[in-house]
């Protein structure tokens, strides 16, 4: 952990000037994106009113906390908001850092990856500071770290907690049962399945008891989502409107989602589930081939994060911030070309977020952006694969010998 916190402080170096200019506003006074409403519904908590129950709620439980945290603090919200967001972020470095370490990192690709996860702000632009990512982006970071370090049972509750944060977590999971069931056995699998689940089912219990309904309705809502208009394919879509072969329009969907509609619209969107899930098998199935170095594990975390967020039907701005907390984990060539393609994709969304995002409501011209921002997250899955694709032999250890395996603690 020691080797971990110089580069982590020249990060939160790096982090502070990629915060600073006004605009991203580390400690500007106004907001972007969602913004609004977490003051709204900050407000109304303050009051004494209950998500779910009083009011509706967008995002998961886990997320309740970096809402309403601001309004303990002096001043503005908004100033609050982006300080706190600047911490989780710091925090998130850390862990970065710590995992670097763990995988055994050099010198000089511990302080690039550090520098370059705390480099995103200044090309993602104020939606960086402005929204929850960072808060479960910590989360997931940590639990990783936790895992790698062999302290599995604390890395199911750290992760646990990142799933009720932000579901997107989950798809890390498979990936670290099959690491567990074939090192520590089926019996080690289970428990961390299990303690994953119960900080799930507490983290999200007073809200349960309080509004089952409208928790169900929230969690619901992000399930029948239509396909957002920033995503993989409504940017195709709207491609095709330039092109003359389609009309493309924007309809107003659940919750709050600006969607493309129409009958092709809700076929690619569904077509898009689809590749979604047979590109998480396929990380899925490709790790289960071959062996369980720790670089792997990681590689093919990286890969189904990646997957899940170019390929979804939402591809809303901050979710590069996921990408940003795991991306300079891989090694090698397939760490320059995925950050690079990150950081590229982060610069092309200041073409249209948010100055012009409401153009994109009426399909202007500046859809060809998206598009661009898409197919560049698409690249960074492409470059966090490519070493999955790599032939490797499974050594024929004995079964128990791999289950009583001396895994180093750090």
């Amino acid at each position: 952990m020691r080797r971990a916190l110089k580069p982590w402080l020249l990060g939160v170096a790096v982090l502070t000037v990629a915060t600073a200019p006004p605009w991203v506003g580390l400690f500007g006074g106004r907001g972007v994106g969602d913004m609004y409403l977490y003051r709204m519904y900050a407000h109304r908590m303050e009051r004494g009113l209950w998500p779910y129950h009083d009011f509706f709620f967008d995002w998961a439980p886990g997320s309740v906390p970096p809402v309403v945290a601001p309004t303990w603090l002096p001043g503005s919200y908004y100033v609050a908001f982006h300080v706190l967001a600047f911490v989780y972020a710091a925090m998130g470095l850390l862990a970065l850092a710590w995992t670097l370490v763990l995988l055994g990192a050099g010198t000089r690709r511990l302080y690039l990856g550090v520098a370059a996860a705390a480099a995103l702000p200044i090309a993602l632009g104020a939606i960086a500071i402005d929204s929850l990512d960072y808060w479960p982006a910590l989360f997931t970071g940590a639990g990783l770290a936790a895992f790698l370090a062999g302290r599995h049972r604390v890395a199911a509750g750290v992760l646990g907690f990142a799933i009720v944060a932000k579901v997107y977590a989950i798809v890390l999971v498979p990936l670290l049962l099959i690491w567990l069931w074939r090192r520590r056995g089926r019996d080690e699998a289970v428990r961390f399945t299990a303690i994953g689940a119960a900080v799930v089912v507490l983290a999200s219990l007073p809200f349960l008891i309080v509004g089952p309904t409208g928790l169900g309705f929230s969690i619901k809502s992000q399930f029948v989502r239509g396909l957002q208009m920033e995503s993989l394919g409504a940017s195709i879509l709207m491609a095709l409107d330039h092109l003359g072969l389609y009309h493309a329009h924007v309809v107003v969907g659940t919750p709050y989602s600006l969607d493309v509609g129409g009958g092709a619209a809700k076929a690619i969107g569904f077509l898009f589930t689809l590749v979604t899930v047979a590109a998480l098998l396929w990380v899925y199935a490709r790790y289960l081939r071959g062996p369980d170095a720790p670089q792997r594990l990681v590689t093919a975390c990286v890969a189904a994060l990646a997957a899940y967020v170019a390929f979804n039907r939402v591809l809303s701005p901050q979710y590069l911030v996921w990408l940003f907390a795991l991306v300079p984990l891989l090694e090698g060539a397939s760490a320059v070309a995925a950050t690079g393609f990150l950081l590229a994709a982060g610069g092309v969304t200041q073409t249209w977020f948010p100055d012009r995002f409401w153009h994109l409501v009426h399909v202007s011209p500046v859809s060809w952006f998206v598009l661009l921002r898409n197919v560049l997250v698409v690249l960074v899955f492409a470059a966090a694969a490519r070493p999955l694709l790599r032939r490797h032999q499974v050594p024929a250890a004995n079964a128990e010998q791999i289950r009583h395996e001396q895994v180093p603690e750090w």
